[in-house]
């Protein structure tokens, strides 16, 4: 720019050329101000924001929502591999759909945590994991990046040491990774702004029984991300973080619909619309089965938009009875016999695991039971399409 400003001052000695080279001149100084300004509001309003996930489809949907919106600085992903996707595929789709974004991302650490709960032998079915694996069939270009080796758990501690305010967490798989985080590094703490939890329910019906995928599950009151790690959940209930709960008592209330899909396609313009536009085409049958949820998606716009979630405070702990009769179908017990901590892992009580409970013991946090639905679906679909 200084090279683009000495070439202008000369043209401006040039009594010919001087009127011109005086308006470019000018248009460089709004051009210079207009960067400079861009970068400190940037700088001025986005939150630095860790991505807690498991890389199932609304993950997606999340992640490409928070790297698009201007008050979101995403500087970690971490995946929790005890949920839905497998750790490789994980990494290499969170590369992929970084490289989608229309802002310039090129440190963020990405890596894995466990591939196995804190304790049980709790586990997605194969069908949902094959399918946030291979990204619902939609092909990405392979990314450039490259995960890291350390452990998720590393990874988050790095990303709140270099900060320079209170980082925004946003969990919306298993919180094994959240859990094990909190365990080595409880100093970390403090210097977490709002952790922002998709999962759980309150008052709203478990969602464990899925037709022709969990047909016969003993539990009705969990929701999945809480019932695969339930002792995970418990500690971090307990753990005294500024935590907002997008469970099913909200999420219930963003359904998304072919309605909303048809509206979606109309407004694609950027790559990363493109690639939800074909995960909602391959995906018109969960649309149509009614079963589909802005779940993860919710928890990310909650993010940058706090007034998306209305709520109450509450105490609540979470189930996690061991048991010598496990529920199979939902087990696998090929898990390493260990767990994280080196003490034997156990079954958990199929029926109750996951299950929220109140108690005064725990540290109140935050249950969203009320959001705008309207302007969550125009929010993502703006945010999403803009250049």
């Amino acid at each position: 720019m200084i090279s683009i400003f000495n070439k202008v001052d000369v043209l401006a000695g040039n009594k010919q050329l001087s009127s011109c080279a005086k308006r470019i001149q000018t248009l460089l100084s709004k051009t210079l101000v207009c960067v400079f300004m861009s970068t400190f509001v940037f700088s001025a309003w986005a939150k630095p924001i860790i991505f807690d996930n498991d890389m199932a489809i609304d993950d997606w949907a999340a992640l490409l929502f928070l790297l698009q919106h201007p008050h979101s600085d995403v500087v970690a992903i971490t995946i929790s591999a005890s949920g839905e996707s497998h750790c490789a595929p994980g990494l290499i789709n969170a590369n992929a759909l970084l490289d989608l974004s229309k802002y310039s991302f090129p440190s963020v650490d990405v890596a894995c945590g466990d591939d196995e709960p804190l304790d049980g032998y709790a586990v997605f079915p194969d069908a949902w994991r094959t399918d946030s694996d291979t990204l619902s069939g939609v092909k990405l270009p392979k990314s450039k990046r490259e995960a890291l080796s350390i452990h998720a758990v590393e990874v988050i501690h790095k990303a709140i040491g270099e900060a320079t305010e209170p980082v925004v967490i946003v969990a919306t798989g298993t919180l094994t990774n959240i859990a094990q985080w909190i365990e080595k590094y409880p100093e970390d703490i403090k210097q977490v702004s709002r952790l922002i939890i998709m999962g759980g329910n309150v008052e709203a019906p478990g969602n464990i029984i899925v037709p022709n995928f969990t047909d016969g599950h003993p539990n009705v009151s969990a929701e999945w991300n809480i019932f695969i790690d339930p002792l995970a959940a418990d500690i971090v209930f307990a753990a005294g973080l500024p935590i907002e709960l997008v469970g099913l008592d909200v999420t219930n209330t963003v359904r998304v619909t072919s309605a909303f899909a048809r509206d979606f396609k109309q407004k694609v313009n950027t790559p990363g619309a493109k690639f939800w536009d074909e995960v909602l085409d391959n995906n018109d049958w969960f649309i149509d089965s009614g079963e589909y949820y802005f779940w993860d998606t919710l928890a990310a716009l909650i993010a940058v938009e706090p007034s998306l979630c209305e709520g109450y405070m509450g105490s609540y702990r979470v189930e996690h009875k061991t048991t010598n009769k496990p529920w199979l179908p939902t087990s696998d017990v090929n898990m390493v016999k260990q767990r994280w901590d080196g003490k034997a892992r156990q079954h958990l009580d199929a029926e109750l695991a996951g299950k929220l409970v109140e108690s005064t013991d725990y540290p109140a946090i935050k249950v969203c039971t009320k959001t705008a639905p309207d302007k969550v679906f125009s929010l993502f679909t703006e945010t999403l399409n803009k250049q």
